[in-house]
C-alpha cells in the first residue's frame, strides 16, 4: 500500500506545482504534451542534441523512490545521461546550475524537476562554473558565497515558454550576475 501513496503523493506534488507555476511549455521553439505524467518536449533543435546533456542529481533520501520517474522524463527528452544521489541526512540545497548549451525547453523542465523533487529553487549557481551540457540540481559541492540567490518570481522568469534558448541564458547569466561579470567571490 505505501508505494502507491508515495506515486500519488508524487504524482499530486507534481500537477500541483504545474497548477501554480502555471507551467506550459507550448510556444514557438518548444510544444509540450503531457502523456501520462511524462513530459515531452520537442526542442525544434532535434533531441540528438541531448543525448550529451549530463544531468547530476542531489535528492533527499526519501526521494529515492522517485528515480524511475525522474529517469523517465528525462529519457523522454532523450537524456540518458543521469546520475542520481541521495543526502544521507537532511535535504539537499534548493539549487540548480544550467550550463550554458542547454536548450531552453530541457532548461524549464529541469527547473520544473528541481521545484517538484526538490523543494523548490532558492539559488542559482553560475553558467561558468559548469560545463556547457551540464544540469546539477540540489548540489552542496559550492560554498555558500556561490550560490546565487533568487525569488520565486525570477524562477517564473526563467520558466517563460516564450524565452528562446538565447534570452533564456541572457535571463540566467543577468540573474547571477555573470553579464556584468560578477559575481565577485571568485577573485
Amino acid at each position: 500500500m505505501q508505494k502507491p501513496n508515495l506515486f500519488l503523493k508524487a504524482l499530486f506534488g507534481w500537477l500541483l506545482c504545474l497548477s501554480i507555476n502555471g507551467f506550459h511549455l507550448m510556444g514557438g521553439e518548444a510544444e509540450a504534451m503531457e502523456q501520462g505524467s511524462i513530459i515531452h518536449v520537442d526542442t525544434g533543435e532535434g533531441q540528438e542534441a541531448n543525448r550529451k546533456i549530463l544531468v547530476e542529481l542531489f535528492l533527499a533520501r526519501e526521494r529515492k523512490g522517485d528515480i524511475d520517474k525522474i529517469k523517465q522524463e528525462l529519457e523522454a527528452l532523450s537524456i540518458t545521461r543521469i546520475r542520481p544521489q541521495f543526502f544521507r541526512l537532511g535535504n539537499p540545497p534548493q539549487n540548480i546550475a544550467i550550463g550554458k548549451n542547454i536548450p531552453a525547453p530541457v532548461a524549464r523542465v529541469a527547473l520544473q524537476l528541481a521545484i517538484t523533487y526538490n523543494g523548490g529553487v532558492k539559488y542559482l549557481l553560475p553558467e561558468y562554473r559548469y560545463f556547457p551540457d551540464h544540469i546539477v540540481i540540489g548540489s552542496s559541492a559550492f560554498d555558500e558565497a556561490s550560490q546565487i540567490p533568487v525569488t520565486s518570481e525570477d524562477v517564473e522568469k526563467l520558466l517563460n515558454s516564450s524565452l528562446s534558448t538565447d534570452e533564456f541564458h541572457a535571463l540566467y547569466r543577468h540573474l547571477t550576475g555573470e553579464d556584468v561579470q560578477l559575481p565577485k567571490y571568485t577573485d
